[in-house]
């Protein structure tokens, strides 16, 4: 059980960038980079995790015409997928503070390991839906908890670093259950620099896809 000097431990490690809501702000896209499992991540502006995320936050405030606010989350502790459970803790968290502040929706949008905490932190209420960039996935990772949600999974099909099969798998048991969720595959590798400006749309337009289908929800 996480108690609340657990908690403000690992929310001292969080870093978020500044999130702009304006008047046309319907929903708030969280930003997950990827990285080091259990080990600390650099500082942001020597994360090369991190650095990989920012083109994707103007890239969503643009496709969506200003209708979702995104934000940068940084974790030092890099411990998304830590099999002690503190990267959900503090995504449930960072989700919960985002929403609560703000009074609007969230989007999740993750690469990797941080597309990891956006799918198993994805079930929270103030959740519509999660994007997830190559997606480290477990072989029996649960989807129940997203069967109410806009799910959308992009993985390159060179991927050696994180299965594309599991990825899809994934999305195929979710689908199942009658849960909104697609797989798109794409070519390229792990780290979305095969045509990165690609990744950036096709990122971007699903993150206002989940927010037009999960809105009404």
């Amino acid at each position: 059980m996480t108690t609340r000097d657990d908690l403000d431990d690992l929310m001292a490690a969080v870093r978020q960038g500044r999130l702009r809501v304006g008047p046309r702000t319907r929903a708030i896209a969280l930003v997950l980079h990827g990285g080091r499992s259990v080990t600390p991540q650099p500082r942001r502006h020597r994360d090369v995790s991190y650095l990989r995320m920012l083109p994707f936050a103007p890239a969503v405030a643009r496709a969506s015409r200003g209708s979702i606010a995104p934000v940068l989350v940084h974790n030092r502790h890099g411990g998304w997928i830590a099999s002690s459970g503190t990267g959900l803790v503090q995504t449930r968290e960072i989700v919960r503070r985002a929403a609560a502040e703000h009074d609007l929706p969230v989007v999740l949008l993750g690469h990797s390991s941080g597309g990891w905490a956006a799918l198993r932190g994805g079930g929270r209420d103030e959740v519509i839906g999660s994007v997830a960039l190559a997606p480290w996935v477990g072989e029996h990772d649960p989807v129940d908890h997203l069967r109410d949600k806009v799910v959308r999974v992009i993985h390159g099909v060179d991927d050696t670093v994180c299965s594309p099969a599991r990825s899809r798998d994934l999305v195929d048991r979710l689908s199942a259950v009658g849960g909104d969720a697609t797989y798109q595959e794409v070519s390229g590798g792990h780290a979305l620099l095969d045509h990165p400006g690609r990744w950036h749309r096709l990122a971007a337009s699903a993150a206002v896809e989940v927010l037009e289908r999960g809105a009404g929800r």
